[in-house]
Order: C-alpha cells, then sequence, then structure tokens
C-alpha cells in the first residue's frame, strides 16, 4: 500500500507514516509493505482525498480536510473557536454520535481513519504587533485558506480573510498582501514566518489535527488478521505522534522567540470565543449536525 500526503518530509504526519510503515512491516512479517509519497505528488489535500476515495492510491496522511470533503455537516470539530482542547476533540470524535460521521466518510469517501486523530498543536495568530483582543485584529488583512467556515467565523471576529495558498504565505506577508496568518507553530517556522512577522500571540483558536486515512474498499479486501492488524498498529502510532507532538510544541514556540519573534501570552481567549460565538452558532443552526451544547456534552 501507498501512502500519500501533501506535506513534506518531517512533518508529524508523514513521521506518523514512517512508523506505521516500520511497524506494520514488522508485524505482518512483510505481508504489508508500505511505500510513503509525501510532498504533494498527487497533488493538493483535496485532489489526494478524491484519489484515495477512487481507489487510486490506498491511503494518505492528512488533517482534519477529509472530513470537510466527504461529511461537512460533521466538520465542526475543524473549525476555529468551537472546541477549547485536545482532550475535548478526543471526547467528541469518540462519542457515539460522531459514529455517524465517521460512517459518512466511509460511505461518501470510501475512506476511514486508522487511529485517534492526531495533535498537530494549537494554532495561532501572527502579525506586526501584539494580537490580545479582538480590537486587535479589527480590519486586519488575514491570510486563510479557502474554506468558507473559517472566513465566517474571522469575520464575525473582526478580520478581513484574505484567500492565500499556503504555498503563497510567506511572500504575501512579505510584501503586505496580507498582515497577518494564523497557524500552528510547526508551519510557523517550517515556512519561516519569524523573518516577515514580528508578533505571535498565543490565541489558542483551533486545535489542529490529522490522521492516516485507509481506502475501505483496500481495506474490506484485507483478511480480518490484517484488518485488525493495521487498526491497532494505527491506534498505536497515533497516540505516539500525538505525545511526541505535544511535547516539541513548547519548544518550537520557544525557538520562535529566540529567532526574533515577541510572544504574546496575555491573550483574552474568552473575549475571541464570545465574539466569534454569532458566527458558530449560525454555522451549527445552518450547516453543521447537531448544536453546539450536543457537542459540548459529548
Amino acid at each position: 500500500m501507498t501512502i500519500a500526503s501533501t506535506f513534506e518530509p518531517g512533518h508529524i504526519l508523514v513521521q506518523t507514516s514512517e512508523m506505521f510503515k516500520e511497524n506494520i512491516e514488522e508485524e505482518s512479517d512483510g505481508d504489508i509493505s508500505v511505500q510513503i509519497s509525501a510532498g504533494g505528488a498527487y497533488g493538493s489535500e483535496d485532489e489526494t482525498g478524491e484519489i484515495v476515495s477512487q481507489g487510486g492510491v490506498e491511503a494518505h496522511a492528512a488533517g482534519s480536510f477529509p472530513y470537510f470533503q466527504f461529511a461537512p455537516e460533521y466538520w465542526f470539530f475543524g473549525c476555529p473557536f468551537v472546541l477549547s482542547s485536545y482532550d475535548q476533540l478526543l471526547s467528541v470524535l469518540d462519542s457515539d454520535q460522531m459514529q455517524e460521521a465517521h460512517d459518512a466518510l466511509v460511505e461518501s469517501g470510501n475512506q476511514r481513519p486508522i487511529g485517534q486523530q492526531i495533535y498537530r498543536g494549537a494554532r495561532h495568530f501572527t502579525s506586526n504587533s501584539p494580537i490580545r483582543g479582538p480590537s486587535d485584529v479589527e480590519g486586519l488583512n488575514l491570510r486563510l485558506p479557502e474554506l468558507d467556515p473559517w472566513v465566517a467565523i474571522w469575520e464575525q471576529v473582526g478580520a478581513s480573510p484574505t484567500p492565500i495558498a499556503l504555498d503563497e504565505l510567506y511572500s504575501a506577508l512579505e510584501q503586505g498582501t496580507a498582515d497577518a496568518s494564523e497557524g500552528g507553530a510547526e508551519q510557523i517556522s517550517s515556512f519561516n514566518l519569524y523573518e516577515v512577522q514580528s508578533h505571535l500571540s498565543l490565541t489558542s483558536h483551533l486545535i489542529a489535527n490529522g490522521n492516516i486515512y485507509i481506502n475501505d474498499d483496500f481495506y474490506q479486501g484485507l483478511d480480518e488478521t490484517h484488518q485488525d492488524m493495521i487498526m491497532e498498529v494505527g491506534q498505536s502510532v497515533t497516540e505516539t505522534a500525538s505525545e511526541e507532538s505535544q511535547s516539541s510544541e513548547e519548544e518550537l514556540i520557544q525557538e520562535l522567540g529566540e529567532q526574533g519573534m515577541t510572544i504574546v501570552e496575555d491573550v483574552d481567549t474568552e473575549a475571541f470565543q464570545e465574539q466569534a460565538e454569532p458566527a458558530v452558532e449560525q454555522l451549527f443552526e445552518e450547516t453543521w449536525a447537531f448544536d453546539w451544547e450536543t457537542v459540548r456534552n459529548m
């Protein structure tokens, strides 16, 4: 089997794929062999997800995007200001109610995750001034991916979302096309944003996550022993990857400070939550399954 990924070697999702390869090949005595194709050889996340759906490749290592692509009504867990912690994220995704989401991913996307959602770090705010509350983002051209729920929520907070591809982020910030960005410490570091942004404000507005998703036709074609093996190894490596990601996150933020960024810790996260709430509530009413109170109690 091949595991494709849009992420580069060294990224936590690619590292997880490498751990999976090593463990599954050993556990299966070579019955299952794995090749890893990182760096976007199969295209963007949505293109790769579609190829996996059609069986053109057996698996991919991706963020939560497959749920947005194939089960969008359940993708609230991948949006800012909805969930407050990684523990809450796992609790929601492991709940009986969210089995609907996993079933929808199989039915519409012909794929399933093979472990728990991997912790990829809290997403924060980069800018050239400190961001301590919603008033500080008022009118800022904030680089965002083209994800309608994200745009709606950040507009509610007060920013002016600017859709820019990730590979154009550095130049957009350097040239002033965008004033600010948001992302995890790994993204900020790997894209050298400390060279073009002076402040990192710890807004923690979203816990980024991801997984290895396997084509369901391929999975169902395996014997039960190999199916169980894939799920057991998947659970083990995603747990290990999450622990490693959590332990390295603080070091990365510290390194960004050493590279010249001012780390703003006194962020009023509650004020951001309150400002975002009307947009989040509207998305639950019009787009997403369940309601916010039900999700909070999962």
